[in-house]
């Protein structure tokens, strides 16, 4: 059986021999931009839209590779911040969702999604960068969210214009940006959004036990897809309320609803039903990233186990520091390459398990 520690010592040598530096060298262009996918051969994939999700997701991942003691990290995260801001910020305050490979706007809509991970992009500029810029321009984005996109119905607009289904995720990603900033520059602002997230998590998404995923306008299960449930969300959302020191019952209420029905041989699947039933038991990167780091808080005895998992298959790639981001229900993928939008999860998780060693 593999000790936690050896899973650490693995874990450490994968992401800071393989991991950061491939995507270091290969992840960025000269410009500081990050690239949205590497192929298998660890080279750039261009002529995608560079959503700006990805760009505040890797300046998180470098920003937090500084912070765990590998240096080269605050360069690049640096750049990236410096392009972010000089690339995508609007007149009103938002920030646009995607540009080319060159830096020109391709797609000015605010999306509520980008802006989560724009504010906890700077958060983490600011806690590991002590960047001066960092926290004026998230409480500035945060209060144009609160001007333009409040809905009068609860929470925020998906997007401007608004558009449906609503859906908890971005709501549960404003909660995880601001409880970032809480803990590192507490301001009544970041206080009162991560109250939105939470009121709403309690009173609109949380269903018969479970997180759904699809609502309509006024919150309400979107007849179509609200029945959809996620178990990565479950294990995520568990997380969020353990760190908010919200509500510890439901945290692992929802953590043993994950465990109970939404894992399949031995990995979370993509959509469950109310009673358990699968809808779609694929599997994707991200969801065993959650699963690991709740299982880690709660002190799960396999998250040894699961983390062996993921190496055998998601990380088993020819070129080390690269994944496979999904598989079908038969075990099969057919990606082409590694989404630079995976890092943030593995980073989440394995940051988790490298300091729980502090």
């Amino acid at each position: 059986m593999t000790t936690l520690s050896a899973t650490r010592t693995r874990v450490s040598n994968w992401l800071f021999d393989h991991v950061l530096p491939l995507w270091a060298e290969r992840g960025v262009d000269a410009q500081g931009r990050f690239f949205e996918q590497l192929d298998f051969d660890g080279r750039p994939v261009t002529g995608l839209r560079r959503r700006t999700r990805v760009q505040a997701r890797q300046i998180y991942v470098f920003c937090e590779a500084a912070a765990l003691g590998w240096a080269q990290g605050r360069a690049v995260a640096k750049a990236g911040l410096d392009q972010l801001i000089a690339d995508r910020r609007r007149d009103d305050g938002l920030w646009v969702s995607a540009t080319d490979d060159d830096g020109v706007v391709v797609d000015e809509t605010p999306d509520l999604y980008d802006l989560a991970f724009v504010l906890f992009a700077l958060a983490a500029a600011n806690r590991v960068l002590d960047d001066a810029r960092a926290r004026p321009l998230a409480l500035e984005t945060l209060a144009a969210i609160d001007r333009l996109m409040a809905s009068s119905q609860g929470g925020w607009e998906e997007a401007l214009p608004p558009r449906l289904p609503r859906r908890q995720n971005p709501h549960m990603h404003m909660l995880e940006a601001t409880l970032a900033w809480q803990a590192i520059a507490p301001d009544p602002a970041f206080e009162a959004a991560a109250r939105v997230s939470l009121d709403l998590c309690k009173h609109r998404f949380l269903i018969d036990g479970a997180i759904r995923e699809y609502f309509t306008e006024d919150w309400s299960a979107d007849p179509a897809t609200g029945r959809v449930i996620e178990p990565g969300h479950l294990e995520e959302w568990a997380w969020l309320l353990k760190q908010a020191g919200d509500d510890s019952d439901l945290a692992a209420a929802l953590h043993r609803r994950a465990a109970a029905q939404g894992y399949r041989d031995g990995f979370a699947i993509r959509e469950i039903g109310p009673t358990g039933e699968v809808l779609d038991d694929g599997r994707r990167l991200w969801a065993q990233t959650e699963a690991i780091r709740t299982g880690l808080s709660f002190g799960d005895a396999g998250v040894s186990a699961m983390i062996a998992a993921v190496f055998d298959t998601h990380l088993a790639t020819a070129v080390p520091g690269l994944w496979v981001d999904s598989y079908d229900a038969q075990g099969r993928s057919h990606d082409a390459a590694a989404p630079a939008s995976s890092l943030y999860h593995l980073m989440t998780a394995f940051s988790e398990l490298l300091r729980s060693n502090a």
